[in-house]
């Protein structure tokens, strides 16, 4: 496989061949129907080829494999776009007369030092998203680890005290949550962000913030998403069916309210159309005071998602027990799914991979393994008065709804498999409150399989 430098070296000589060919020529037979450019500075372009792109791709992926630790702080497609346009600038600034080795040498040393100082730029983002979470708004400020929820005015109020939204910004945003229709603005860059505010927050009663450090802009909001999302599913961990609650907790960038409509026919009968809302506006309603107070009696699960969380927005955070951290992140993630998912079997499928996860891939017998040490039932027990032993429900759960889906093997796609559903998402849900618990409670310990003893 070719290296960077013998990469360097084929852009060079490909550079050199384009001045020989006229304009109308240089993307024939090229599936791109436009020119190739790259921007070089001061708003002008070097036109490229096909080969010029194909080969710039490769060294970007090379200069990404040669520090590993990129891997957690860019997206490749934007570390691409990155070094790419790292290119344009010495690539216009040489003398194709000069030695082409000597030209790719130079072309390269100056695309490391541009790529290096783009990295140094990454610094300190905050991602913040509207949130539907509660169904009242008198919920003071709270914080998961590195996850805040505000109620949109205190989080407008926060924004405009550190600077980043001006008075007038604030006060015309506070017109427009409260129904008033606003005189148009100049367009300015305050404009700009007034109405970047209003689209997303919405009509959203809170905000969900995430600060990151290190991280390239789209890397940087993927893994604020990512960590939004557990969040949420943690917090909904608390109500006995998760994924009920969690249907009205929703960031606006995932889920926007809207009605679905089925038409029905019968046979001599007019079309019948039925509709229902897509999902709940808002999660549980709460009397005042009451999301303080679990949120206090719950402090020790909810350190346990802290330390989850942080390790998930930044895994150097997560040093001392990355093996610990790395499981219950991946459990949470595939609960989070579980309840997200509207297709029963699919479901079950994921809420099965929580108790995998978290039994470290274990299998049925890992699972009721670990049902027994963090739930205290053995596995001839019922799991309720006149129920099937846990040992029966976990190889329903695991074998008739989770294995024979993913394998194509299962023969009762059109059955009713809700109560199996349900039953998968109970166990999960237990297991994970269990698990974090006990993480939380034993803060030394880096060895998932510890879960299952």
């Amino acid at each position: 496989m070719a290296t960077v430098h013998e990469l360097s070296i084929k852009i060079i000589k490909e550079l050199i061949r384009l001045q020989t060919v006229p304009a109308s020529e240089r993307n024939k037979n090229d599936p791109f129907p436009l020119p190739r450019m790259i921007g070089v500075g001061d708003g002008r372009s070097l036109v490229v080829s096909k080969e010029i792109d194909d080969a710039i791709l490769e060294v970007a992926d090379k200069l990404l494999s040669e520090d590993p630790s990129l891997s957690s702080k860019v997206m490749l497609a934007e570390w691409r776009k990155t070094v790419r346009a790292s290119f344009g600038p010495p690539l216009a600034m040489i003398d194709l007369d000069e030695p082409i080795d000597q030209n790719a040498t130079q072309v390269l040393e100056e695309v490391r030092s541009g790529v290096t100082k783009h990295i140094g730029q990454y610094g300190t983002r905050e991602n913040a998203f509207g949130c539907t979470l509660f169904g009242n708004s008198a919920v003071k400020p709270f914080a998961i680890g590195p996850v805040r929820f505000e109620p949109r005015a205190d989080w407008l109020e926060r924004k405009c005290s550190e600077g980043s939204v001006s008075k007038t910004t604030r006060r015309r945003v506070e017109q427009t949550w409260s129904g008033k229709k606003l005189q148009k603005r100049k367009t300015s860059t305050d404009s700009i962000i007034e109405q970047d505010i209003i689209d997303a927050i919405g009509t959203c009663p809170f905000v969900c913030s995430i600060v990151t450090v290190g991280l390239a802009p789209d890397a940087a909001r993927e893994r604020a998403l990512t960590t939004a999302r557990l969040a949420l599913a943690a917090i909904a961990l608390l109500w006995s069916t998760p994924s009920r609650a969690l249907e009205g907790m929703n960031l606006l960038y995932d889920r926007r309210m809207n009605r679905q409509r089925a038409l029905t026919f019968g046979p001599g009968k007019i079309v019948l159309a039925g509709s229902s809302m897509s999902h709940m506006p808002h999660g549980p309603w709460l009397k005042d005071g009451e999301w303080e107070t679990q949120f206090a009696q719950n402090s020790s699960f909810f350190g346990g998602v802290a330390e989850v969380l942080d390790y998930v927005i930044d895994p150097e955070r997560g040093q001392c027990r990355p093996d610990m951290l790395n499981t219950l992140a991946q459990a949470l993630l595939w609960f989070h799914e579980g309840c997200r998912e509207s297709v029963t079997l699919m479901g079950i499928v994921k809420f099965t991979a929580t108790l995998d996860a978290l039994a470290c891939g274990g299998k049925s017998g890992g699972i009721k393994r670990l049902i027994s040490a963090r739930l205290g039932l053995p596995e001839t027990e019922p799991i309720r008065p006149n129920g099937p032993t846990m040992k029966a429900a976990v190889d329903q759960i695991y074998s008739e709804g989770r294995s024979r889906t993913i394998h194509g093997t299962n023969t009762k796609l059109g059955h009713d498999w809700s109560g199996t559903k349900s039953l998968s998402e109970q166990f999960a849900r237990l297991c994970l409150l269990a698990c974090i618990d006990w993480a939380a409670a034993n803060p030394t310990s880096n060895d998932p399989k510890q879960l299952s003893t």
